[in-house]
């Protein structure tokens, strides 16, 4: 008698435990985390971990740039599992929808990566631009650390460089060395460094004197960015601008206006306190441009500048480059093409490219929301591959579809531009 009722005991426990676990795995489905498998190629989004949106608003920005996506891929076999690129690889393709992954997504093992590499993320409100330099830094250091170890100048002499008095730049690999070279021989480790190639977001600004004394011109000096951070001036520094907001065109070029610079030595008529004319250019630009809009002012305090910055989907960087300014080679007529906003995705690009060589097209707008302590970014981004030409807005976990009116509208923090590739089709690149 007493086994029995040991026995129908044991079995309303096991009964009861069974509804349990029904009910609780119910009750996760009903009410619990709303993951969702998606179909390949559409943007998934990311888990806020506390605070994490300005990591979350650039991982979306990233993968929205086929270029990235590029260099990931070509370089990640080449670094360690545990390593930036192979983790950052990884992230962006399950964004993109290209692996198979619940929806939101938690970028833990990225998040591990860049504690690996020393990085501390404190807690609390962090600068979207802030974190892109430190990827960029990163990847940078893994990539030098993939190539062959130098063992002598002979490994590295070959391929293009800058000389200047006995410093020699080489420009793809980023290494300087202090040595002069007068012979050069085709090596191993020039031609590895040469394939893995730059950064796609690594580009060369350029810079140079001249005395308004004598027009002696300086030396060109060239100098490597990774974004180009754009102040927003007052506006009557800024002539003919538009009342009520500025263009992205003028405030690239009033970052490459010229400008006095005073009390410098002359090398060619040998005062030591000349004005001289300083003038800024690009010698080089990357595939994928990032484009930064400072909105932090002093004003006796931080302040935070919520100033309109119109962009256009198709920016022309010809007016801007160092070799274009040089020969004279545009007219009045072609620069005022830079000047434009194309929004309607059908442009007349064939005509364009044969008039313009460095065309870039938008892939992805941060946006701050908030003031200056407090705030959220967000993203809008283009798609993945069948979906490229498909806009979203994209916040944490909240991915919606959006027209590109919306994103021309947005108020950008930061802009990524994707160079336009020689064929017709505005969403092929190189």
């Amino acid at each position: 008698m007493l086994l029995v009722m040991l026995e129908t005991k044991r079995e309303n426990v096991l009964l009861f435990a069974t509804i349990s676990v029904v009910f609780a795995v119910g009750v996760f489905v009903l009410w619990g985390p709303a993951f969702r498998q998606k179909r390949r190629s559409q943007v998934l989004g990311l888990v806020n971990l506390g605070y994490t949106c300005f990591l979350n608003t650039l991982l979306q920005a990233l993968a929205s740039c086929p270029v990235v996506m590029d260099w990931l891929s070509t370089h990640q076999s080449s670094t360690k599992g545990s390593s930036l690129t192979a983790s950052l690889w990884n992230t962006l393709q399950v964004l993109n929808g290209t692996e198979g992954s619940e929806d939101p997504y938690t970028p833990s093992k990225l998040i591990q990566s860049l504690m690996a590499q020393g990085w501390v993320i404190s807690p609390g409100e962090q600068d979207a631009h802030e974190l892109f330099h430190v990827i960029a830094t990163t990847l940078e250091e893994e990539m030098q650390q993939a190539l062959p170890k130098v063992c002598s100048l002979s490994d590295v002499e070959d391929g293009p460089r800058e000389i200047q008095s006995d410093t020699v730049q080489l420009r793809n690999s980023g290494i300087h060395l202090r040595s002069t070279v007068h012979s050069l021989e085709t090596s191993s480790w020039w031609k590895e460094a040469k394939l893995k190639g730059p950064l796609p977001f690594q580009g060369l600004s350029t810079s140079q004197l001249q005395c308004t004394s004598c027009n002696c011109k300086s030396v060109l000096h060239y100098s490597t960015f990774y974004s180009l951070s754009l102040t927003l001036p007052p506006r009557l520094s800024l002539p003919g601008t538009v009342d009520g907001f500025y263009t992205l065109q003028e405030l690239i070029g009033h970052y490459v206006a010229s400008r006095v610079v005073n009390n410098v030595a002359c090398g060619g008529c040998g005062c030591r306190d000349t004005d001289q004319m300083k003038s800024l250019s690009f010698g080089k630009l990357p595939a994928c441009l990032c484009i930064h809009i400072a909105r932090t002012i002093w004003e006796g305090k931080p302040l935070k500048r919520d100033d309109r910055v119109t962009f256009p989907e198709i920016l022309v960087m010809d007016p801007y480059m160092y070799n274009h300014i040089q020969q004279k080679q545009l007219t009045v007529s072609e620069l005022s093409v830079g000047q434009q906003s194309f929004t309607n995705g059908l442009i007349e690009l064939p005509s364009m490219r044969k008039r313009f060589k460095y065309l870039y097209q938008l892939t992805a707008v941060v946006v701050h929301k908030g003031g200056l302590i407090y705030g959220h970014f967000v993203t809008y981004r283009r798609g993945a591959g069948s979906y490229y030409n498909s806009w979203y807005y994209t916040s944490d976990a909240e991915v919606r579809e959006v027209t590109l009116h919306e994103v021309m509208q947005a108020s950008a923090y930061m802009l990524f531009y994707t160079k336009l590739a020689s064929s017709a089709s505005p969403h092929n690149i190189n």
